[in-house]
C-alpha cells in the first residue's frame, strides 16, 4: 500500500510531468467511446487540480444545472390537462443550487475515493482522485441535458455509465488491483451517496431560500450500490458486459444522423386505438454535433385524451440501451395502480397506471435509438399498451436507414 508524496497530496499541485490535456469535445468523445484506452493518457497527462475544475467540470457540471432552469422556467411540466412553470427567480435559485452541489459533490467523490482505495490495495494520490471524479462523471453531467427535454426523463439512466467509467479508470488512476475493481467502486459509490444524503439535509435551510432543494435532491437519484434511490436495483455483475456492449454501439453509432422529424410525424396516423388526432408537433435537437428529432401527438376520444410520442435520439440513442444492459429493475404496486421499470427483449420498459384516475404511460426503447411513448387515459393499461404497439417499430427503424 502506498501514499501519494507531498506534492501530489497538495490541492494545488499538477501531476507529474506529461502530455497536455486535449480540448473538451475530444477529450468527452474518447472517455465515452474508449474509456479504457483514454484513462492511460489522462494519468500521463500534467494537470492540476485547480486546471481540472477550470478547463471541464465547471462547463460540464453546467450543463444539468441550465437544463433543470430551461425546463422549470420557460418549458414547465404538467400533462392531462395540468401545466406548472416555475418563477424565473425559483427556478434559478434551484438551478444554482444544483451547480454548486454537483461542484461541491466532485470533491467529495475525490477524498472518498484517494482514501477508499487503500483498502483496497490501492495508492492514495490527490491528484489523480480529482481526476477521477471529474472525467468519470462526464456521463452524468452529459445525461442531465435530457431533463430539459420532455418526453426523455428515461434517459436519466445515461447518468448511470459515470458507474462504469469510475470502475474503469480505478485501476488506471489509483492502481487498485482489476479484482478488486468491482468493490471499491461499489464502496465509494456508496459512501458518496451517503455523504450526499447527509450535507443535502445540512445545506436544506440554505438552499430554501434560492426556491428549493429539488434540484439536489434529484442528482441523488442516480448511481448506487446495488439499489438505487428513486430508480431501482442495478445487477452489478453486469457491468463489464453492459461497459463493453456500450462502447461499442457508441463507435458504430458515432455518425449516426437523426431522421427527418416530418418523416417520424407520418407514423403518427390521424386515428390511433380509437382515438382521433387533435394536434400535432415536431422538433428537432442538436447540440455539440448530437442530433435528435421528435415527433408528438394529441388524440382524442369520449373525453378521453393521451399523448403519443416518437423520439429518435440518432447518435446518443445508442447509450439508450444502457439500462437495458444494467439490467435495471424498479416495481411498485398496490390497489391504486403500479409503475415498472425493466428490460424485456433487450429493450427498456417504463410502465405506470393509476387504477383510480384511470391514466398511465408506456415507453420503451427500440434497436438502442428511439422511445415510443405513450401516456395518458385509457379504459385499462393493456388498451395503452395496444396503442404503442399500434406504432409498426419495422417502418420507424426504417426511417434510419
Amino acid at each position: 500500500m502506498t501514499t501519494s508524496d507531498s506534492a501530489n497530496g497538495s490541492g494545488g499541485s499538477t501531476n507529474e510531468p506529461g502530455t497536455k490535456p486535449p480540448g473538451l469535445i475530444q477529450r468527452v468523445k474518447a472517455l465515452l467511446m474508449q474509456p479504457r484506452a483514454e484513462w492511460p493518457v489522462i494519468e500521463r497527462e500534467a494537470t492540476g487540480i485547480g486546471d481540472l475544475y477550470r478547463r471541464y467540470a465547471l462547463l460540464l457540471a453546467a450543463i444539468p444545472a441550465l437544463a433543470l432552469f430551461v425546463r422549470s422556467a420557460l418549458i414547465g411540466y404538467g400533462g392531462f390537462g395540468f401545466h406548472y412553470r416555475a418563477s424565473v427567480g425559483a427556478a434559478l435559485g434551484v438551478a444554482i443550487s444544483q451547480y454548486v452541489m454537483a461542484l461541491v459533490s466532485v470533491a467529495a467523490l475525490a477524498f472518498i475515493a484517494d482514501f477508499v482505495v487503500t483498502k483496497f490495495d490501492g495508492a492514495s494520490h490527490r491528484v489523480n482522485a480529482f481526476k477521477l471524479a471529474v472525467y468519470s462523471s462526464t456521463a452524468a453531467w452529459l445525461a442531465g441535458i435530457f431533463v430539459a427535454i420532455p418526453g426523455l426523463g428515461l434517459f436519466g439512466l445515461l447518468g448511470l455509465y459515470s458507474f462504469y467509467l469510475l470502475y474503469t479508470g480505478l485501476p488506471v488512476l489509483m492502481k487498485v488491483p482489476q479484482d478488486k475493481a468491482m468493490l471499491c467502486t461499489i464502496a465509494i459509490a456508496a459512501a458518496a451517496i451517503l455523504l450526499a444524503i447527509v450535507v443535502s439535509a445540512l445545506l436544506r435551510p440554505a438552499t430554501a431560500m434560492f426556491g428549493g432543494i429539488g434540484g439536489v435532491e434529484s442528482a441523488l437519484h442516480s448511481g448506487g450500490e446495488v439499489t438505487v434511490p428513486g430508480l431501482g436495483t442495478i445487477d452489478t455483475a453486469r457491468l463489464e458486459e453492459a461497459g463493453r456492449k456500450l462502447e461499442e454501439a457508441t463507435q458504430q453509432n458515432a455518425h449516426a444522423r437523426p431522421v427527418d422529424s416530418a418523416q417520424l410525424r407520418t407514423l403518427l396516423p390521424e386515428t390511433l386505438g380509437g382515438y382521433r388526432r387533435v394536434s400535432i408537433e415536431t422538433r428537432s435537437m442538436g447540440a455539440a454535433g448530437v442530433g435528435g428529432a421528435q415527433a408528438s401527438a394529441d388524440y382524442e376520444r369520449d373525453g378521453r385524451r393521451i399523448r403519443v410520442e416518437l423520439t429518435d435520439m440518432a447518435a446518443a440513442g445508442a447509450l439508450a440501451g444502457l439500462g437495458a444492459a444494467f439490467n435495471v429493475t424498479q416495481e411498485r404496486e398496490d390497489d391504486s395502480g403500479f409503475e415498472r421499470t425493466r428490460t424485456e427483449n433487450g429493450r427498456m420498459v417504463r410502465e405506470t397506471w393509476d387504477a383510480t384516475e384511470r391514466r398511465g404511460s408506456y415507453t420503451t426503447t427500440l434497436d438502442n435509438r428511439f422511445l415510443i411513448s405513450v401516456s395518458g387515459d385509457a379504459d385499462s393499461f393493456e388498451a395503452l399498451k395496444a396503442i404503442a404497439a399500434a406504432i409498426d417499430p419495422a417502418k420507424l427503424t426504417a426511417l434510419a436507414r
